[in-house]
């Protein structure tokens, strides 16, 4: 079997790549953090495209059969410019769609609450997603937050008055459901359920993706590995000690990060 190529600006997306390994436990994950060019949510949205498109072009060079972007900011801005660069025969996982059709096989209408980063409720498009299935969208940026969770910062003071922050206006006290629009957000969501309502339902997306991703890949499956291990691969285009020591409270089990040039930005 193929690589999963799974990405992200940063290292937030390794909750992505716990769920897909939990899911999927004998395909090996090449998993790519631009940590050199994150937060993608405070970048333009043709500067995602251009980061999103060498990334997945690398990952394909790498050998890998299939794509997950584990980036809700990518996902929103950069979805079709992946797509085209991986072309028709690999499968392209986003963070965006699998969460919605989620949300809406749980509920019927009423509210459902989007937060994320600028760069994904600018894009409006968890809003016209979940609009189109009938449901009334409270969306809000909270870009603050990936930045401490990318840190370090969180289960702790600086996380709780983020939060406090993003929340004391109470536009989310009436939602059926808030999805966390963010790969780094799972890591504070028991922080942000106290914020809330018992009513309000948590929902974020690596585990929808990962789901996804067995759907799409089940039907071309090309058989077992020749050595039947796994060889994962988890890569940064910026290594610092900070890095790697978060990559950990991400994945949920040692991974030693490498330092990787995408090729276009080598020599």
């Amino acid at each position: 079997m193929r690589p999963i190529g799974i990405f992200d600006s940063g290292i937030g997306g390794l909750t992505v790549a716990r769920a897909v390994a939990e899911v999927l436990p004998d395909h090996s994950i090449f998993y790519y953090g631009d940590t050199a060019h994150l937060p993608y949510g405070e970048k333009s949205p043709a500067l995602i495209r251009r980061y999103a498109t060498e990334i997945t072009r690398e990952l394909l060079r790498l050998g890998c059969g299939s794509i997950v972007v584990a980036c809700n900011s990518a996902s929103s801005n950069a979805l079709d410019a992946i797509r085209a660069e991986a072309g028709a025969s690999i499968p392209v996982i986003d963070a965006v769609h699998p969460v919605v059709e989620a949300v809406a096989a749980q509920f019927s209408g009423g509210q459902i609450g989007v937060i994320g980063t600028r760069a994904t409720i600018d894009s409006n498009w968890y809003q016209r997603l979940l609009e189109r299935r009938g449901f009334e969208v409270v969306s809000k940026a909270t870009p603050l937050l990936a930045s401490a969770i990318e840190a370090g910062f969180h289960g702790g003071e600086v996380s709780n008055a983020l939060i406090a922050a993003y929340f004391e206006s109470g536009e989310f006290k009436a939602v059926r459901a808030l999805i966390l629009g963010c790969t780094h957000y799972p890591l504070v969501a028991d922080q942000i359920a106290l914020a809330l309502p018992d009513s309000v339902a948590l929902v974020d997306s690596a585990e929808s993706a990962a789901q996804a991703l067995k759907a799409a890949l089940d039907p071309l499956s090309d058989g077992p590995e020749a050595t039947g291990a796994r060889a994962d691969r988890f890569m940064v285009s910026d290594l610092t000690e900070s890095f790697t020591l978060g990559a950990q409270r991400f994945f949920g089990q040692p991974v030693i990060l490498v330092e990787h040039k995408l090729q276009s930005a080598k020599g």
